[in-house]
C-alpha cells in the first residue's frame, strides 16, 4: 500500500488587524484581559468586519449602530466583499506555487469550514469555481476546529488507496462574520477571526523518510450544546426567524469552562493514543502542532506532559483562533520560519464543536 505525504503548504490571511485596544472601543475589555484569558494580541479579519469595527468604535450610539448593521443584513443589502473560498483560493495559489502545480492537477479537493460561503453548495465547490475547475471533484466538511485533521485523514486515505495522486486539503474560515461585537458577544467575539492554509497530499516515494504515520479521531456529540450554532440548521424553524435574532439565539454559544476541559482531556488522550500507535514516547517528537484555540489550553496541555516550550509552537497571539484553519496556517508558518526540517517527526493535534478531536502524525 501507498504511503502519502504532505508534498507543499500554503496560508492565507487578511491585511486587516483587529488589536484588543480596538476591541476595547466597541465593548467592555481591555488588552490585558483579553491577553491574559487567551494569550491573543491581535487577529485579522476580512475588510468587511474592520471597516463594520472601526465604524463602531466611533459611533456615538454602539447598539443603534449595530442594530442597524442587522436590520440593513438581514434584508440582504449587506454582502462580504470577501468569502471563505476567497481565502481558501488564496492560501491555495501559494501551495500550488510551492508544488510547481496548477489547479488542473489536483485530483481531489477537501475542504472543511464552519462558516461556509452559503447554505448549499459547500465551500469546496465554490473554491473549484475560482479555480476554473470543472469536474474535479470535492468535498465540504463541517468538523470545526478539528476539521483539517479530520480531511487530511480522508487525503491519506485516498493516496493510500491509489484512487487520487494528488488531493488539495484546506481549512479555511470567516469566523469575524458570525459574532456580535457588543458586551453581550464579548467571550466569543475577542477569540474568533479570519484565515486559510492549505496542504497538498501527494503518494510519498519509497525510499522516502518523509510521509504520513496515522490518524487518530474522535466525536462525542453528548456534549455537542457546550460550543454550537443552531441558525440556519433543520433543528429550528423557521430557520432566519426575527425572534432568534432578538433573543441572540443567531450567535454562536460555547460554555468556555467545559470547553477548557474538555479539550485539555481529549488532546492528552489522543496524543498519547498517536503515540501508542506508533511505538513512540513523546521525546521523539519533534514538533507538536495543536490548533490554537487558546494559550492557557496549549499551556495546560504541554505542562500536563511535559512538552518543552519550543517544541510547541504557538501564533494565537497575533491571529487568534481560525478553528479549521489554525493547524494548516502553524504548519505553514513553522516550515517557512525553518523550524521543521526534512524526516522531523511532527504531531498534529485538535479540538473543537461537535465535541470532535484527532491527532496525525507524520515524519516530515
Amino acid at each position: 500500500m501507498r504511503r502519502a505525504k504532505i508534498l507543499a503548504t500554503g496560508m492565507y490571511v487578511p491585511d486587516d488587524v483587529v488589536t484588543n485596544d480596538l476591541l476595547a472601543q466597541v465593548m467592555d475589555t481591555s488588552d490585558e484581559w483579553i491577553t491574559q484569558r487567551s494569550g491573543i494580541k491581535e487577529r485579522r479579519v476580512i475588510p468587511d468586519t474592520y471597516r463594520m469595527l472601526t465604524q463602531l468604535a466611533a459611533a456615538p450610539d454602539k447598539e443603534a449602530y449595530l442594530q442597524t448593521l442587522y436590520d440593513t443584513g438581514i434584508d440582504g443589502r449587506i454582502g462580504a466583499q470577501m468569502s471563505t473560498a476567497d481565502l481558501a483560493f488564496n492560501a491555495t495559489q501559494i501551495a500550488l506555487r510551492q508544488a510547481n502545480m496548477k489547479p488542473q492537477d489536483l485530483d481531489l479537493i477537501i475542504q472543511t469550514s464552519v462558516m461556509s460561503d452559503y447554505v448549499f453548495p459547500g465551500s469546496a465547490c465554490v473554491l473549484a469555481d475560482k479555480l476554473g475547475l470543472t469536474s474535479t471533484p470535492t468535498f465540504s466538511l463541517n468538523q470545526g476546529c478539528a476539521g483539517f485533521v479530520y480531511a487530511l485523514s480522508m487525503a491519506d486515505q485516498y493516496i493510500k488507496t491509489g484512487m487520487y495522486d494528488t488531493v488539495l486539503v484546506l481549512g479555511a474560515e470567516v469566523l469575524s462574520s458570525l459574532f456580535e461585537y457588543s458586551d453581550r458577544g464579548r467571550d466569543m467575539s475577542v477569540l474568533f477571526a479570519d484565515g486559510a492554509g492549505a496542504a497538498i497530499v501527494v503518494p510519498a516515494e519509497d525510499d522516502e523518510p518523509s510521509g504520513l504515520l496515522s490518524h487518530h479521531l474522535h466525536t462525542d456529540g453528548t456534549l455537542l450544546d457546550k460550543l454550537y450554532a443552531d441558525s440556519f440548521g433543520s433543528s429550528t424553524f423557521p430557520p432566519a426567524a426575527k425572534a432568534r435574532i432578538d433573543t441572540d439565539r443567531a450567535r454562536p454559544r460555547m460554555a468556555g469552562r467545559a470547553v477548557f476541559a474538555q479539550a485539555v482531556r481529549r488532546f492528552r488522550e489522543v496524543i498519547r493514543e498517536c503515540l501508542e500507535a506508533n511505538k513512540m514516547q513523546l521525546d521523539e517528537v519533534d514538533h507538536f502542532l495543536f490548533h490554537q484555540a487558546n494559550q492557557r489550553i496549549i499551556d495546560a496541555i504541554a505542562d500536563s506532559l511535559g512538552i518543552p516550550s519550543e517544541k510547541a509552537y504557538t501564533n494565537i497571539r497575533k491571529y487568534g483562533n481560525t478553528s479549521a484553519a489554525s493547524v494548516p496556517i502553524l504548519l505553514h508558518e513553522t516550515l517557512q520560519e525553518g523550524r521543521i526540517q526534512r524526516g522531523d517527526l511532527c504531531l498534529l493535534a485538535a479540538f473543537g464543536t461537535g465535541f470532535n478531536w484527532g491527532a496525525s502524525l507524520l515524519y516530515w
